[in-house]
């Protein structure tokens, strides 16, 4: 019996690892005011672009349980079983719109909170499908995938809080404080919640934050992969690109920029580190 991988569109993935593994993605919906569309129809470019001159915040929705529904049934009308891989329900409803799915559907579907987002996310969807091409069970997946979640690690540095205000999650006043005394946060995601890192003034404490994060790989671990993400100018992500390689030169890293999703959220000139570690033997 096959296992079939479903994620959605916040997941950081390449063209080529979503085809040579036929991962089903579920786009979330974006839209500025109006209606809604397929985070997909826009290209993130375009997207981080509309968002700098937009006077509001884009408004964000999981995908319909109609969609799921219909992609379960579809992938297990021959018999498959589907693993289902998901944003961390702290920042999206997409992973409970998926079990309410799972409960409608025909076939066998396992729905999973990777407590993940982005690049950092991926690294459980991809090897979940290669488990599954290989011939896995949905046991072993299940007990790898586990593994990946524990020892993955995400940093958030967010340039503004701009979009965090106007998403109402903070008041108007933090934002114009912090913006004026140029304070700058770092967040990390840890059990599928953002919490608070470090913060300081200016660029330089976002710098120093993340030369000591990096530090940490050099740490009796083994990076299995590692991803950059940004919002805006490609240019924000070339100093951790740099500094990544320079600590771990034989990382399988992908930069690029981040979903319409995620760019909502972070705001323009955030910049995540994502990697996966094992300890060495």
């Amino acid at each position: 019996m096959s296992i079939k991988i479903v994620t959605d569109s916040s997941v950081q993935l390449t063209a080529a690892e979503i085809e040579q593994y036929g991962i089903k993605v579920i786009p979330l919906l974006v839209g500025f005011g109006g209606d809604l569309i397929a985070d997909t129809a826009v290209s993130a470019a375009e997207f981080d672009q509309q968002m700098v001159v937009s006077p509001v915040l884009p408004t964000t929705s999981q995908p319909p349980i109609g969609d799921f529904v219909s992609c379960y049934d579809a992938l297990t009308a021959d018999g498959s079983q589907v693993l289902s891989l998901h944003l961390t329900e702290t920042l999206s409803g997409t992973v409970n719109a998926a079990r309410q799915a799972a409960e409608l559907a025909e076939g066998d579907v396992t729905v999973i909170d990777t407590q993940a987002a982005d690049r950092g996310m991926s690294f459980q969807v991809l090897t979940a499908a290669r488990m599954a091409h290989a011939g896995a069970d949905m046991a072993a997946i299940l007990a790898k995938i586990d593994v990946i979640r524990q020892q993955t690690r995400t940093y958030l540095f967010v340039d503004t809080l701009d979009n965090l205000v106007k998403g109402g999650r903070l008041p108007k006043i933090a934002g114009v404080v912090t913006n004026l005394i140029k304070l700058k946060f770092v967040f990390e995601l840890v059990d599928g919640k953002l919490k608070l890192y470090t913060r300081g003034r200016g660029k330089k404490a976002l710098i120093k934050a993340q030369a000591q994060i990096l530090d940490q790989l050099a740490d009796a671990t083994r990076v299995e992969a590692a991803g950059i993400s940004y919002v805006g100018d490609p240019s924000v992500a070339q100093a951790p690109e740099d500094l990544l390689h320079e600590v771990v030169p034989q990382a399988d890293l992908l930069v690029a920029r981040t979903s319409p999703i995620i760019a909502t959220h972070t705001g323009v000139g955030a910049y995540a580190l994502m990697f996966y570690t094992v300890s060495e033997s």
